[in-house]
C-alpha cells in the first residue's frame, strides 16, 4: 500500500464502500456509561446485523452482530455465549493485519475475554497492527486506550511479567505531549506495579501523584474513578493473600 500511497485506513474505507459495508463504531462503544439513545441504537443495530447475517452468512456481518451483542451485554440487556467469545478471539488472533477495524472492535469487547486472552489479543496488535499505527498516527490513542486497559486487567490480575511489558510497551507509544490522560494513568498503573512488587511506600506515593493531577484538573469524576480503582485493587489483594495463607 506504501507503493500507491494509500493507507490502510483509506483502503479499507474504500473496500467497505464498494462492498456496501458500514462500520458502526462511536465512542461510547469504550465508555463505561451510554446513555439510553446508544443502547436503543445497539438494539437496532444488532438486529440489522443479525438479519444481514441469515441472510448473507457474510462474516462480517456475524462479527458486527455479536459488537453489538457485546456493547449490550456491558448492561446486562445481552449475553455472549462462549462459544461466541471464541469466535470473536479467533477472528482476531487470526489477523495478518490490524486495521483501523480491528483496532476498533477490539477497543469495544476487550471485556469479553479472559485477562490472558486479553494479554495474548493487545501483542498481536502490536505485532499485526504496526502499519496501521505508523501511516496513521491518530491511531496512537486507540493503541493506548487498549494496552491501558490491559495492563489494569494484568494488575488486578497480580501478573508482574506481563504487567511490566505492557507498561514498557504503553511508555514506547507515547510520542505526542497532548497526551496527559494517559500517562497520568499509566504513573498510575506503574504504582499498581510497584505495590505488587513489594514497595508500597513507592506505590501509595504514585497513586497519590496520579490522582492529585486529576484534583488539579478539577476532574472529580476521574478522582472518584481511580480512588475507586485503587480501593477496589487493595481489596483484591487481600483476596487473594487469603487464598495463599
Amino acid at each position: 500500500m506504501l507503493n500507491i500511497n494509500v493507507s490502510v485506513e483509506e483502503f479499507v474505507y474504500i473496500n467497505n464502500q464498494r462492498n456496501n459495508r458500514y462500520q458502526p463504531f462511536h465512542y461510547e462503544d469504550t465508555k463505561d456509561y451510554v446513555d439510553q439513545q446508544s443502547l436503543e441504537n445497539s438494539k437496532t443495530l444488532s438486529k440489522y446485523y443479525y438479519q444481514k447475517w441469515i441472510d448473507s452468512r457474510d462474516e462480517y456481518d456475524y462479527v458486527n452482530f455479536l459488537k453489538e451483542k457485546s456493547s449490550m451485554k456491558k448492561h446486562q440487556l445481552a449475553k455472549v455465549s462462549q462459544k461466541e467469545k471464541q469466535f470473536l478471539y479467533d477472528y482476531l488472533f487470526s489477523k495478518e493485519t490490524w486495521t483501523h477495524y480491528e483496532i476498533r472492535l477490539y477497543m469495544s469487547i476487550i471485556s469479553l475475554f479472559s485477562p490472558m486472552q486479553s494479554f495474548y489479543l493487545t501483542q498481536q496488535m502490536l505485532k499485526n497492527g504496526s502499519e496501521t499505527i505508523d501511516l496513521n498516527w491518530n491511531h496512537q490513542a486507540d493503541f493506548l486506550y487498549i494496552i491501558l486497559s490491559t495492563a489494569l486487567i494484568m494488575a488486578f490480575q497480580g501478573k508482574i511479567p506481563e504487567l511490566a511489558q505492557l507498561i514498557k510497551q504503553a511508555g514506547n507509544s507515547i510520542h505526542n505531549e497532548q497526551y496527559l490522560y494517559e500517562k497520568t494513568e499509566l504513573h498510575f498503573i506503574k504504582g499498581l506495579l510497584s505495590y505488587l512488587e513489594g514497595d508500597r511506600i513507592v506505590a501509595k506515593k504514585t497513586i497519590k501523584e496520579s490522582i492529585a493531577v486529576f484534583q488539579v484538573l478539577n476532574s472529580l469524576k476521574l478522582v472518584d474513578l481511580y480512588n475507586r480503582r485503587w480501593q477496589e485493587f487493595l481489596n483484591r489483594q487481600k483476596i487473594d493473600n487469603k487464598k495463599f495463607r
